[in-house]
């Protein structure tokens, strides 16, 4: 139950994350192109990560839960 709590907030930051710099990606000022580069990967690092961490811990509780149901009676 805990593991699946700690999943759910993974998701949660994960998606905090995304949505908190992926604006920023989009407002980057191209007058100067390496300072609109460095923009643009501090703001997409964040959401690389964030995205990645969504995605292992929405499969992971995938699994946690096929894993209940398949105990509990299924095959």
């Amino acid at each position: 139950m805990v593991v699946r709590i700690l999943y759910i907030l993974g998701i949660a930051i994960g998606l905090y994350a995304i949505f908190n710099n992926l604006p920023y990606i989009f407002k980057v000022d191209f007058s100067d192109p390496t300072l609109a580069f460095g923009k643009i990967l501090v703001s997409l690092f964040p959401v690389i990560a964030g995205s990645v961490i969504v995605y292992v811990s929405s499969y992971n509780l995938y699994l946690s839960f096929k894993k209940k149901n398949s105990k509990s009676g299924g095959e």
